[in-house]
């Protein structure tokens, strides 16, 4: 064995500080972007509060007040007009029933609600507190917390790239419903990701805690979570025989019939069944940040002279400036011998650049969506485009994370209410004859044909794929299904009345 010295060249990609601070403004909300100003301002004395407020798109700045009271309420947002008929019908399609969701679980391989599984501590319930406007916040928790495992593993760039198109796949709750595909036709990837390599990303990801994470049903949910037990756990071959064989006499909690199946005795039976209660069914909940009670838009949309325009809200407009007095005190002092002060300095002026540049791109990324969806503030939601990040990203001459910070958590007030950028964002799909249409457009029409079924034959999953086939709308069955309990309406049989 030698040990000898030798040269090589390689090439780094490093990321500047003041690309660093920039990186790190854009993506705040706007609260936390007041915050991070006022802490900035306050420890660093070559800085200054700017009171100055600036029309970005005009010299008349709107009405924030008068917006907001043009805009409906939030319960006629949400409800398009094709549902709201009587009230105990729009009760039950707005909605479900708690009972109708927990029969639909039954029916999606989930054990009954009277078979209760103990709640992990921290783990956060969504119905606690009443429902939520699913377009006010968005949780991102679980896919931070993903990512900081992702990032601490030893993978190349390739397999990195593959894991965050599975953990952007997620749904709220960590499970892997919709295809992957989906997510990777929205990104540009050459070369092209193989069955294999997604396949690899999808067991990489199941890796990560919270254990359960990536699962397509309650039931791999639950297994998962018996995997990674002490093989040695009392009961802990039974339990996974129940789940992987039985689980439809278990969501009848016929336990008799269950114990002749399993031909145990009956304390093996109660073992097994303590310890599928112990189990999480919905891992994800503990890093799920309930949706701000109230959010301020950083962007208001107006009509002036027929044109909707987007300005900065000039509530949180003012930004931060040079203290020009300390400025010039400092002039006059040797640099060299206040290495601290000349840093804190630098710091200033990236500050106030970064400021003004967060700024910019959120108005363009604003205004070209306004552009893009007009049809939307005079038609709702049925009426929203396609649009996905890459849109905005070549129209504006931006790199597509940049567009993403851009839209995370940024809302506007709108006179038809107050949005999250994200939601005017929506995947296209394909239509036989004539322009391709959104998703969000998609769920609108299904929620207008469920409210305008016969309620003693109500639509199917089937029927309504079939339905959209003839308007030229190319969908599968589970992609309905899907919209549809986006929607909380409950399945066919549920709504039936007789």
């Amino acid at each position: 064995m030698s040990v000898s010295l030798g040269l090589g060249t390689r090439q780094n990609l490093t990321i500047s500080p003041r690309m660093q601070q920039a990186i790190r403004l854009l993506q705040l909300s706007a609260v936390d972007f007041e915050l991070e100003l006022r802490n900035s301002v306050m420890t660093n004395p070559f800085l200054e509060e700017s009171e100055e407020v600036e029309a970005a798109t005009s010299t008349a700045t709107p009405d924030i007040d008068a917006v907001t009271e043009a805009a409906p309420t939030a319960d006629a947002m949400m409800e398009p007009a094709a549902l709201v008929t009587d009230g105990t019908e729009n009760t039950a399609l707005a909605e479900a029933d708690p009972m109708v969701e927990r029969a639909e679980g039954l029916q999606s391989d989930a054990p009954p609600d009277d078979f209760a599984f103990e709640r992990t501590p921290g783990a956060a319930s969504s119905d606690e507190d009443g429902p939520q406007l699913g377009w006010v916040g968005e949780t991102r928790g679980l896919r931070d917390f993903l990512r900081s495992q992702l990032y601490a593993s030893r993978c190349s760039e390739r397999e990195v790239l593959a894991a965050e198109v599975v953990i952007e796949t997620l749904d709220d709750d960590g499970y892997l419903r919709e295809d992957v595909q989906s997510s990777l036709d929205q990104v540009e990837i050459s070369p092209p990701m193989t069955t294999e390599e997604m396949q690899a990303a999808i067991a990489l990801v199941r890796t990560f805690e919270p254990v359960g994470v990536g699962a397509t049903s309650l039931t791999e949910c639950l297994l998962m979570q018996l995997r990674a037990k002490d093989p040695e756990t009392p009961g802990l071959e039974l339990a996974r025989t129940i789940l992987t064989e039985h689980i439809d006499v278990l969501s009848r909690r016929d336990f008799q019939s269950l114990r002749k199946r399993l031909d145990c005795e009956e304390e093996a039976m109660r073992e097994a069944l303590a310890l599928i209660r112990r189990l999480d069914p919905d891992p994800a909940s503990r890093y799920q940040a309930k949706a701000p009670d109230y959010v301020i838009p950083d962007v208001i949309v107006y009509e002036s002279k027929g044109k909707l325009t987007a300005a900065l809200n000039p509530s949180i407009r003012s930004g931060a400036r040079l203290n020009r007095s300390y400025v010039d005190m400092f002039r006059g002092c040797r640099r060299s011998a206040h290495p601290q002060m000349s840093q804190q300095l630098q710091e200033a002026r990236w500050l106030v650049r970064n400021v003004e540049q967060r700024f910019d791109t959120i108005l363009r990324v604003a205004q070209f969506i306004v552009e893009r969806q007009r049809a939307f503030f005079e038609q709702g939601d049925i009426a929203l485009k396609p649009l996905v990040l890459r849109d905005v990203a070549v129209e504006l001459g931006l790199h597509e994370s940049t567009v993403s910070r851009a839209t995370g958590n940024k809302y506007m007030s709108t006179p038809r209410g107050c949005f999250e950028f994200k939601h005017f964002f929506s995947r296209e799909l394909p239509r036989k004859d004539g322009p391709a249409c959104s998703a969000a457009s998609v769920r609108n029409i299904i929620h207008g044909m469920i409210g305008a079924e016969r309620r003693s034959q109500p639509l199917s999953d089937v029927d309504i794929a079939a339905l959209l086939q003839q308007q030229g709308i190319r969908i599968a069955r589970r992609t309905v299904t899907k919209y549809r309990r986006m929607l909380k309406v409950p399945p066919a049989e549920f709504r039936k009345v007789m």
